[in-house]
C-alpha cells in the first residue's frame, strides 16, 4: 500500500512545498489498503526538517483543505492523532500487459527528468524498429500488449517503479545511467570525484527520497555532509548519509544576503574590521 499511495502523491496529488513533503511522509508511513496511519507532530518535525510546530500545522492545513488529507480522529493525550489519504483509497499503481514469467509490470518506469513527457508510444507484438528512448535499456522483442497514457501526463516526472523484467537486467544493459535516475546522477559523481566512493542500493520509489533531498537542500550542501562523515568514519553504502541528509536545513533561496560576523580584535576600531 505504501508505494501505491506515494505513487498517488507524486502523480496525481496538486499539492506543493510543505504540504507535498507531508503528504509523501504519510504516505511512506501507510501500510493498510485504508490508506490510514496515526503519526505524531514529532514525525512531522523531523520529515519536514523544520523546529516549527507551525509550520507543520500550516502544512497539514494545506494538504486537508485541498481534500487530500483527513484527520480521521485528533490526537488526545498520547495518542497521535489519525491521518488518512482519502483519494489514495484503493488506488493502483498502473500495470501493463502480463508475460509467463513476470507476472503484472508497472507502466513504463524509467526515471526522466523535465516537467513533461507527453503520451507514450502504443506498442503490441514484436519490435520491428529501432527502440526508443523511453525504452533504452530492454532486451528482446515485447511479447505482450502495453497501454498508454491516457493524454498529457500532468504529475510529476516520475511515473512509476522499475518493471520486475528491467530489474532482472544487469546494470550494464540498463543504458549509461546504471539505473541511476538523471536528477541524482550529479549528486552520485560530485560525491565520487570528491572521493566519497559508496555503493548506491536504492531501486525503484527508493530513489524519490534521494530526490527530494536533493531539491531541498542542494547537492552541494549534501556533498560537504558526506565528505565530513567519511573523513571521521569508513562507509560503505549511500544508506548511511541518509538519516544526517534529512536534518539539513533547505537551501536557502536565491538571492539571499550572505551575513557574516566577525568576531572583534583587541584594539582593532570598526573600519579596520570592515564594519561601518
Amino acid at each position: 500500500m505504501t508505494l501505491d499511495a506515494m505513487h498517488w502523491v507524486w502523480n496525481h496529488s496538486q499539492s506543493k512545498g510543505n504540504a507535498r513533503i507531508a503528504l509523501l511522509y504519510v504516505a511512506d508511513q501507510v501500510r493498510d489498503s485504508a490508506c490510514e496511519v496515526r503519526l505524531s507532530y514529532p514525525a512531522f518535525l523531523g520529515a519536514l526538517n523544520t523546529p516549527s510546530r507551525g509550520t507543520v500545522k500550516a502544512a497539514i492545513e494545506a494538504a486537508a483543505k485541498a481534500g487530500e488529507l483527513q484527520i480521521v480522529e485528533p490526537g488526545a493525550g498520547r495518542r497521535a492523532p489519525l491521518y488518512r489519504l482519502p483519494k489514495a483509497v484503493g488506488y493502483a499503481r498502473p500495470t501493463r500487459g502480463s508475460g509467463p514469467d513476470s507476472g503484472p509490470q508497472n507502466q513504463e518506469g524509467q526515471f526522466r527528468s523535465g516537467p513533461n513527457f507527453g503520451t507514450q508510444d502504443v506498442r503490441s507484438g514484436p519490435e520491428s524498429g529501432p527502440q526508443t528512448d523511453d525504452l533504452r535499456g530492454r532486451s528482446g522483442p515485447e511479447t505482450g500488449p502495453q497501454n498508454s497514457a491516457s493524454g498529457p501526463e500532468s504529475g510529476p516526472p516520475y511515473p512509476s517503479t522499475p518493471s520486475k523484467q528491467d530489474a532482472r537486467q544487469p546494470e550494464a544493459q540498463q543504458g549509461d545511467g546504471y539505473g541511476i535516475p538523471d536528477e541524482v546522477r550529479p549528486l552520485v559523481d560530485s560525491m565520487t570525484a570528491s572521493g566519497v566512493v559508496v555503493r548506491w542500493p536504492f531501486r525503484g520509489d527508493q530513489w524519490f527520497p534521494v530526490i527530494a533531498l536533493i531539491r531541498k537542500c542542494g547537492i552541494p550542501a549534501l556533498v560537504a555532509y558526506a565528505r565530513r562523515t567519511a573523513d571521521r568514519t569508513h562507509i560503505d553504502s549511500a544508506r548511511y548519509f541518509m538519516r544526517g541528509w534529512t536534518e539539513l536545513p533547505p537551501a536557502p533561496a536565491a538571492g539571499t544576503p550572505v551575513v557574516r560576523h566577525l568576531r572583534p580584535v583587541a584594539g582593532q576600531s570598526p573600519e579596520d574590521r570592515g564594519i561601518f
